[in-house]
């Protein structure tokens, strides 16, 4: 014991040591590693480590969010996209979003780092759910370049969805917002994006002013019309303008520019199918086969440095065990025994105060179960008694005997409830409730993933009527405030089913009872809490 007090004051002493020195000189290091990314300079997840663990102890909800993010960038340029997906999962759950101080700017880049990785491993739909938060936080957080470039990349994913009109207004939309906040040669970028779903369309009088204005404003041309090197794609395009204005001279010319100038295989087969198309237009069949056979050659070599790109973004999503993880792990190794023998007796302590406090709750349950029990027992008496004396004039008092009647019937199963609650454990109440037929009837029905019928709501009624009286007391109490799904939801989930099982029978998605459990914390408790807090909180309720 004396051993342990002494780990513990060791390292409580450990953890005052920080001064504010100790703190200005850890920031400048990761504002240095920030800087690196920003400039594209190259950084280790083993230069970020000693960050993460020393802000996640000594620091703001901002730096915890700014050493997260850098830890999740270095696992990514290492090709390991699930590792910084945790990262960057972390860095968000750091994030004080209530705080005055909070870096809204710093979180959308989080968000933006996330959608790309959707994007790279094709996941759409999720990236446009993660480019849609980067923008709302960049604004927010009054970064409006940001916003913008991460509204524009929302027109990456409605490309790769095959959805034209909205990959359309995204960009046409953005390249407006890009004029009206001074980002011309942006404006002028975002409309070339959309260049060959115009042409497609046989929108050519679009095509050839957004042409003209990306080839004026975007920048990215020389003084003699020459695109910049990795751009030349877009000689593929202007060449099919041409071709579908029956242009054929000058789609010749530029279709022969991207070969040219193009030296990848993408370039080099679209500019060789270009060429063929031309010579077939033209009815020229020896060049048309010529460029045809080497349009295929080309294709080949597309295919092949795409088959390298799948492999590399299958890789990147398995790749759990580099050697770095490992050494990480290691080293921690020693600081984590240390922290067990201190977390031991913290936890020790932790469940003998949690005893205390449940026997407190057990007895004090106990007792008013048994005052109801006897209150309830006093006055079902009475009414018997008066009952009895009403029974005399029963023409008279046939409407009163009829309410007390009712009243009787419903004291006597109060009392009968009651009675199991108190003279039997409630350990014991739960076993019978899951011994009993009914409950086995749709426990069955759960394994089988069924949906359950209205015969079946009617077993679930029963079954909390009988052993469970608290619970159903608190439903009907609470009822004019639920939907029916969500007290369907309430008693399953008292019923000890899984989320997963009550969908099934419900009907209804995970994502959907996730949603209802979050709104009836608020309705009923009135505080935000998930499926698992609420699960909590009903297996009080007896």
């Amino acid at each position: 014991m004396k051993h342990l007090m002494a780990i513990i004051a060791l390292l409580l002493a450990l953890t005052c040591c920080t001064t504010g020195s100790d703190r200005l000189r850890m920031r400048a290091g990761l504002d240095s590693i920030n800087q690196c990314n920003r400039n594209d300079r190259p950084f280790t997840v083993a230069g970020v480590q000693p960050y993460v663990a020393f802000f996640d102890d000594h620091g703001t909800p901002n730096d915890r969010l700014l050493a997260h993010y850098l830890l999740g960038r270095a696992y990514h340029e290492h090709g390991e996209a699930p590792m910084a997906l945790q990262c960057y999962h972390d860095a968000i759950d750091y994030a004080d979003t209530t705080a005055t101080d909070c870096d809204y700017a710093q979180l959308a880049r989080v968000y933006g780092q996330m959608a790309q990785i959707f994007y790279e491993q094709g996941l759409y739909r999720q990236q446009l759910d993660f480019q849609r938060k980067a923008a709302e936080y960049a604004w927010i957080g009054k970064d409006t370049l940001a916003a913008l470039m991460s509204y524009e990349q929302e027109s990456q994913a409605y490309n790769n969805l095959n959805m034209p009109d909205s990959l359309l207004y995204i960009c046409e939309h953005v390249s407006q917002l890009y004029r009206k906040y001074g980002y011309n040669n942006y404006a002028g970028q975002a409309l070339g994006y959309i260049l060959r779903t115009l042409i497609n369309r046989q929108e050519f009088d679009k095509v050839r002013e957004y042409m003209q204005i990306y080839e004026s404003e975007s920048e990215y041309f020389d003084s003699l019309g020459n695109i910049q090197n990795g751009r030349e794609i877009y000689y593929r395009i202007k060449g099919l303008y041409y071709l579908h204005t029956n242009k054929f001279d000058s789609a010749e010319y530029y279709f022969r520019k991207e070969l040219r100038d193009g030296k990848d295989f993408d370039n080099q087969h679209s500019g060789a199918l270009g060429l063929s198309e031309i010579y077939q237009r033209r009815e020229q069949t020896d060049s048309t086969a010529k460029y045809c056979m080497y349009a295929y050659a080309m294709l080949d070599s597309v295919y092949a440095k795409r088959s390298t790109k799948d492999v590399e973004r299958i890789q990147a999503m398995y790749n759990y065990t580099r050697n770095q993880e490992i050494a990480r792990r290691k080293s921690e190794e020693a600081r984590q025994n240390m922290q067990m023998l201190s977390l031991t007796f913290i936890l020790f302590v932790g469940f003998a105060f949690t005893v205390v406090i449940l026997a407190y709750i057990y007895f004090r349950k106990r007792r008013e179960g048994l005052f109801l029990y006897m209150q309830s027992l006093e006055e079902l008496k009475q009414l018997k008694a008066e009952k009895a004396a009403l029974c005399q004039h029963q023409e008279e008092f046939s409407q009163i005997i009829l309410e007390k009647d009712k009243r009787i019937d419903y004291l006597e199963q109060r009392v009968s409830r009651y009675g199991k609650q108190v003279y039997f454990k409630t350990a014991n109440a739960e076993r019978c409730l899951r011994e009993s037929p009914l409950y086995k009837v749709l426990e069955q029905k759960a394994i089988q993933g069924h949906s359950l019928d209205e015969d079946d709501w009617k077993k679930t009624d029963i079954l909390i009527g009988e052993y469970l009286p608290s619970f159903d007391d608190f439903l009907a109490t609470n009822l004019h405030r639920l939907k029916e799904s969500e007290r369907q939801i309430m008693i399953l989930l008292r019923l000890h089913f899984k989320p997963v099982d009550i969908a099934g029978m419900t009907g209804l998605s995970k994502s959907q009872i996730s949603q209802n459990c979050t709104e009836i914390m608020k309705k009923i408790f009135e505080i935000k809490g998930c499926s698992k807090e609420l699960i909590a909180k009903l297996n009080k309720i007896f």
